[in-house]
């Protein structure tokens, strides 16, 4: 095995020294310093490529490429992201049955993985639940309304210290819908959004002291991303900090927090689509 894996390393090191020849570099910002990132091709590409969460211990990544039929989920090392474990197309039957192909943002919460899942010809957009542990699916499916979710379910952010989960579409949001995940997902309230109006292209979230942040994958920006910040309590919407992901090809995907040995507390998945991923490490003062 060791061997095998030898060889595979060597076989994609040329692919990964071309990512960084031909990726332009991301910098920091004065919202958002870069501590550090990592790079990722071919198979740990495909595994990592749309969410990210943690429980301080992992790093737990997602990853669909609808054009292959593949679904992932993931989990690495926490401070040098070396890869644990992985379960390739995990969705359950249910899911795959009637059309399910895509795993968006994801969030950790009390052993479990929440993933936002869609996909179908009227999307069924849903919350299936993993265990974190085997990277196995709990048996937990969740139904969303589609009428809600009419262009699908891209993010959900599990506040930790009430057990509440939120969720929005993907395009020209105005409203994100909080579900109760210790009461069979009840559909607990709307928060109608205020400040920046509506939110487009949100791509992953989670909360940090309370308040809930989203990546935000803006178009016509050049180099920059949003990161978003939500009080919950008010629905208001601000704009936490910039980053500048170093080229236009770059797509922004999930994000989550956690304070790294190098001090890095916020980490973020971009997707480079011509050639890999990169998990960038920030350190930011909200």
């Amino acid at each position: 095995m060791r061997i095998i894996r030898k060889i595979w390393s060597i076989l994609t090191l040329p692919l990964l020294i071309l990512t960084l020849l031909t990726t332009p570099d991301a910098s920091s910002t004065e919202s958002a310093v870069l501590v550090s990132e990592n790079t990722f091709v071919f198979e740990k590409a495909l595994i990592m490529g749309q969410g990210i969460t943690t429980d301080g211990e992992y790093f737990y990544t997602s990853g669909s490429i609808t054009a292959l039929n593949l679904t992932a989920l993931a989990k690495f090392t926490f401070n040098d992201m070396e890869l644990q474990q992985s379960a390739i197309n995990p969705l359950p039957d249910k899911c795959t049955e009637r059309g399910n192909n895509h795993i968006g943002g994801i969030s950790y919460y009390d052993g479990k993985i929440y993933a936002p899942v869609e996909g179908g010809d009227v999307c069924y957009a849903c919350i299936v639940v993993f265990d974190a542990e085997t990277l196995k699916p709990t048996g937990e499916i969740y139904d969303l309304p589609n009428e809600n979710y009419d262009d699908g379910v891209p993010w959900c952010a599990v506040d930790s210290e009430t057990g509440l989960l939120y969720a929005s579409k993907w395009s020209n949001a105005k409203t994100i819908y909080v579900y109760d995940t210790n009461d069979e997902m009840r559909l607990v309230k709307e928060i109608p959004l205020t400040g920046l109006g509506e939110i487009d292209r949100i791509q992953g979230g989670e909360f940090y002291n309370g308040t809930l942040y989203l990546s935000n994958d803006i178009h016509d920006n050049g180099n920059i991303k949003n990161i978003l910040s939500v009080d919950v309590a008010t629905g208001e919407v601000k704009l936490a900090a910039e980053r500048d992901v170093g080229g236009e090809n770059i797509e922004a995907e999930g994000m989550t927090f956690g304070i790294t040995e190098d001090g890095a507390v916020m980490h973020v998945l971009d997707y480079n689509k011509l050639i890999g991923i990169f998990v960038r490490h920030y350190k930011v003062n909200f």
